[in-house]
């Protein structure tokens, strides 16, 4: 395969992240963007890295990517196992950079960004719960017609009405 046909760095959607390096040796540069920890994932294709954490770093960030989790990568056993990749994001706003972050994570559905439910069983659960309220109005609305069934076929007493014809002049 022709090595100039291959993009450098990995992509995820429509951004291209670094190439992937260890986690001890990545740097953050000093505008802001983000970055993915990834893992080696023969199953990933092309590049065989599975993302774990998508995050964002502001402009003149002094952190180490080591002390963003300190907690969630100390689950990981080996830390040299760990890779990451950055995508510099210069002149964008904290908001800008969250919506692509967050759009990353549904995309992806990263292992350690998972919450219990994902945004679209999240969006499934409310609708189910309007669909739920409607019914329960709407079975109120048949038990009340339903109840009151009686009075509407009952005869109503009718206003009296004059026999059609000639009628006979009562005798004097």
């Amino acid at each position: 395969m022709n090595p100039y046909l291959i993009a450098p760095g990995i992509r995820f959607n429509d951004h291209v992240f670094s190439e992937p390096r260890r986690l001890a040796e990545g740097a953050l540069p000093r505008c802001g963007g983000l970055f993915v920890i990834l893992v080696r994932d023969p199953n990933w294709a092309p590049k065989h890295f599975q993302p774990l954490c998508f995050q964002e770093f502001g402009n003149n960030s002094q952190d180490t990517l080591l002390n963003c989790h300190p907690i969630r990568w100390g689950r990981v056993a080996d830390l040299d196992a760990l890779f990451v990749s950055v995508l510099p994001m210069p002149f964008s706003s904290a908001s800008q950079r969250c919506d692509v972050r967050n759009q990353l994570v549904w995309a992806y559905n990263p292992v350690y960004q998972t919450t219990g439910i994902s945004t679209g069983q999240h969006e499934l659960a409310h609708k189910l719960e309007q669909l739920e309220k409607k019914h329960e109005e709407q079975t109120t609305q048949l038990r009340l017609l339903l109840a009151n069934i009686n009075r509407m076929f009952e005869p109503q007493a009718e206003p009296h009405r004059r026999s059609i014809g000639f009628l006979a002049k009562p005798a004097a």
